[in-house]
């Protein structure tokens, strides 16, 4: 497929697509559109790959520019930097990094009692509602008081 003079692999595109669909956790096993709106996410997956992908700050990110001409001295400048510095970059961000890591693992213990208690809350819902199905006796009848019982 070509669009505006660039050659698209259109498999490529198709899994990145299907593989950051994954990593939000869109099923692959989804209904189709018609018979569901929305595809079901898993929200809580999804964001704890992106705080583990994340979690060390002395990871660069990758050196790009948008400039034309100039441009490669500037991903050169930023490389050596990069090169050059990197000690003082995990000295500075040291502290940062095991804040990161003490911020996943307890987001990671609160969705999991989240999980728990959304457990527990749906168990007590469908407890409730089987009593409300079960008919409900009525007081026993009343003795009239006149006659005494035999």
């Amino acid at each position: 497929m070509k669009l505006l003079g660039r050659d698209i692999d259109a498999r490529g595109l198709l899994r990145a697509a299907r593989e950051r669909l994954e990593a939000r956790g869109i099923r692959e096993d989804a209904l189709a559109v018609d018979a569901e709106p929305e595809p079901l996410l898993e929200p809580l997956s999804y964001l704890a790959r992106a705080l583990d992908a994340n979690a060390d700050p002395t990871v660069g990110l990758p050196i790009v520019t948008h400039r034309r001409g100039l441009g490669r001295g500037v991903v050169a400048a930023k490389w050596v930097f990069r090169r050059t510095c990197q000690a003082f970059i995990n000295e500075a961000l040291g502290r940062q990094r095991l804040f990161n890591g003490q911020v996943r693992d307890i987001t990671a213990q609160l969705a999991a009692e989240v999980i728990r208690l959304r457990a527990r809350v749906e168990a007590l819902e469908s407890e409730k509602r089987g009593r409300e199905r079960t008919p409900k006796l009525g007081p026993p009848p009343r003795r009239r008081a006149g006659k005494p019982r035999r």
